[in-house]
Order: C-alpha cells, then structure tokens, then sequence
C-alpha cells in the first residue's frame, strides 16, 4: 500500500524526514530545513550535526537499538538565527521496507519556558530565603537567651516560629532544586568521596533542628566502606532531606537509625524512623511531585523533598525506595560503588554546544 506523505504530515510542524537504510531521502516535509537539491540526511542536517554526531548515527544503524536521541542546534540566519531542536531518530522495520523515520522538533520556545521559569524560581527563592534566613538568625539567638533570660512560658511560642521559619527555607530550597534539577541533572559533577563522612556531616549540621523533639541519629556501619563517585552536592541534599523526612516522621524522644552496608556494586543506605507507619497507597506515592506524606505540615508541596531526592538519585544510576518497618518507616538508598554513566552523563551534546 503506498502511502500519500505529503498529505500525512501535511499539518505537522516539525521536520519529517523518512530515508532508505542507507539514510537516503525518500520524503522530506521541510518544514525547518529547505531540502533543495539534498539527497541524504546529512545534507540536509549539515548546519546541525557534527562529525561526532554523525558517527553516532552511522553506528546506530548497525546496532540492535531502535531509537536514537540529539539535542542540537540549526544553525541558519535566515532562520532567525541559531534555533534549539531535538533530532530523534527511529528505525523503520517493516518486511517490506526498511530505513529510518527521522523527526525534528524546534523546541526553541520550550527553552525560553524553562529559562523564564528558572529565573522566576530563582527571584522568588531568593526573596523569599533571605527574610526567612534573617528570622532564623534572629530566633536562635532570642532561644539562646543572647539578648537575655526570655520567659519560659514565651519559649514554646517562640520555637514554634523558628520551626515555621525553617520549613519555609527549607520548602523554598527544594522549590529551587526541583526546578534545577529539570536542566541540572545532566551535568553532575562527580568525584570520589565518603557517603559516610558525609552523612556524619549532615547529622552534625541537623542536631540542632534533631533535638528539638528530643530525637537523636544512631550510624550503623555493617560493613566497610569505600569512597564512591557522586555529586557531593546533590548527594548531600538527598541525605539532609531524608534525615529530615526522618525525623518528621518519627515521634519525640525516638531514634533515627542510619543503616550503611555496602555489597561488591552496591552501597546501601536505610533511613529507620520510628513512629509512623504508611498505607501501601501512601508508600507507592510518596516519591510523586506534589503528594504529601507530612504528619505534621499536611502541605502539597512538603513531597518535594522525596521527588527531589528520586531524581537525583536516578541520576546517579541509583534506586530508592519505602517500606513500613516494626515501628516506623524505612526509605532505602542504593548507589553503585563503581562509577557509571548515566544516559544523560554519556550524551556530550546539549544546546549551545555545537
């Protein structure tokens, strides 16, 4: 049966191009990209693709994978200038004909949405974190009788506008990562570090906020461990954000257990909190965006914390996970030991870099 392409994707806006198994051009829509008197794929993409790239596609078609993904850029002033695209690339297997479907998406406008949203959440964050930050200062030294003896009676009153002040610093901080993440999470920097140390770090910085419902942090160590590759940075906000949930979701006078074992290429980590446990609903979703699992706040966004946590820990070739433990609840972290690269990591090609 043949097909009428012109009339297929007649109404399409992005760039159609369907070629024989040697990337010859059987349809071009030209949406984007004049076709002129080009004959292959790489003429026509010529002002997007490099030698690596095209090297990357010539060895695609001769793997068993079938789809093939590119963040690039047209280069063409008459174009209006450089324009970003997605150049997807998927394998025509049919009995009959066999070659590749080649789609070419401007995603220009969807980059200027994410800058403008970066920007937006960087405004508000940072208007909002500095009062908050000042309130925080200000409150501490107030608590730690400073400016002199406070009332008991006034005390109860006070802490609880400290832990108001700090929830909206710390909402606002993984309003930011959230966000972040969206265009961040490609680029993680890694090096060699200790998980240990730093969670030894994070439970030091976190001992004040820890105290205040009479809690406190046991590290069990089963089994030596090694330095691995991560993002310090970004680790270190998951082990902050999960010692937090930790404690939310404990009672006063309880204990947060920190469980690290490590297999041959594995390193796990389990965060016991004792106190409350979850319905298996409440367990599958507590790594969505937006659904919250706080016994104390009952915010929408309070989730973030985990879905931030999700992320970038996928990031690192990662897993995590919930699970109701004897008395609480227990959220589990797996890093591999040896470094490995993600998807995202092993792809050296993003916008602006041609």
């Amino acid at each position: 049966m043949a097909f009428d392409f012109e009339n297929i994707f007649k109404y399409i806006n992005d760039e159609i191009i369907l070629t024989d198994n040697k990337f010859n051009i059987i349809f071009h829509n030209a949406k984007l990209i004049d076709k002129g008197h080009k004959k292959t794929l790489f003429d026509v993409t010529e002002s997007m693709i490099n030698n690596n790239v095209k090297k990357q596609i010539l060895s695609f078609g001769k793997s068993d994978n079938n789809h093939i993904f590119f963040k690039l850029i047209i280069k063409n002033d008459e174009l209006s200038g450089n324009i970003p695209v997605n150049l997807h690339i998927c394998k025509i297997k049919d009995s009959k004909v066999k070659g590749y479907c080649i789609i070419i998406q401007d995603v220009i406008q969807e980059v200027r949405n994410k800058i403008q949203k970066a920007t937006f959440v960087d405004i508000i964050s940072h208007d909002l974190k500095n009062p908050m930050r000042a309130n925080i200062q200000i409150l501490e030294l107030i608590l730690n009788n400073k400016f002199g003896k406070i009332d008991n009676n006034l005390r109860p009153v006070l802490n609880e506008l400290l832990d108001s002040c700090r929830f909206m610093n710390y909402m606002a901080d993984n309003l930011l990562i959230k966000y972040k993440n969206e265009t961040e999470l490609s680029e993680l920097k890694k090096q060699k570090y200790s998980v240990v140390k730093l969670i030894k770090d994070q439970c030091e910085t976190l001992s004040n906020q820890i105290s205040r419902k009479n809690q406190s942090v046991e590290l069990v160590i089963k089994s030596n461990t090694d330095d691995i590759y991560i993002d310090v940075e970004k680790i270190k906000k998951v082990i902050n954000n999960l010692i937090i949930n930790a404690s939310e979701q404990s009672i006063e006078n309880s204990k947060i257990v920190i469980n690290i074992e490590n297999t041959t290429e594995l390193i796990i980590i389990s965060f016991v909190s004792q106190g409350y446990k979850l319905n298996n609903n409440a367990l599958n979703d507590m790594f969505e965006e937006y659904i919250s699992c706080s016994n104390k706040f009952r915010k929408v966004g309070f989730s973030l914390e985990l879905f931030n946590c999700k992320k970038i820990i996928e990031a690192h070739n990662g897993d995590i996970t919930a699970k109701n433990g004897i008395n609480g609840m227990e959220i589990t972290v797996s890093l591999p030991v040896k470094q490995v690269l993600s998807g995202m990591e092993k792809s050296s090609f993003h916008w602006g870099e041609l």
